[in-house]
């Protein structure tokens, strides 16, 4: 099971069952939605859509708790992307520093050196 297949999944029943309009909205083909689809319901080894020929009409009982599944996880990636820009963000801010005179004259020039070329978005004071 892949994310875009869950993603795909979730964007056809978020569209009114309509592939063409969920494959639209994620930038990508018809016939490549339709595929991870039914990609998906052969590795879960059941229909997650209710079809009349062609056309999607609902989803089947799995369909609904792997749709409700689907959400979850996909939040949860989300909130993985909010933890990983806040902690990319943790290099940008404010640094004051307090030591004696001797070892700011003599210490501390190259540490701050290498510092300010690891963090150049934090401000040192």
């Amino acid at each position: 099971m892949k994310l875009h297949q869950l993603r795909y999944f979730v964007a056809i029943v978020q569209n009114g069952m309509n592939v063409t309009t969920a494959a639209h909205k994620l930038h990508t083909s018809q016939p490549g939605v339709s595929k991870q689809i039914r990609l998906l319901e052969d590795e879960l080894g059941a229909p997650l859509f209710l079809r009349e020929s062609r056309e999607l009409t609902g989803l089947t009982e799995v369909g609904q708790q792997v749709f409700n599944r689907s959400l979850t996880v996909l939040r949860e990636i989300q909130s993985i992307r909010g933890v990983t820009a806040d902690l990319t963000r943790a290099q940008r801010g404010t640094l004051s520093l307090a030591t004696t005179h001797t070892q700011a004259r003599y210490v501390l020039p190259p540490v701050i050196q290498r510092f300010r070329a690891s963090y150049p978005d934090v401000e040192l004071h």
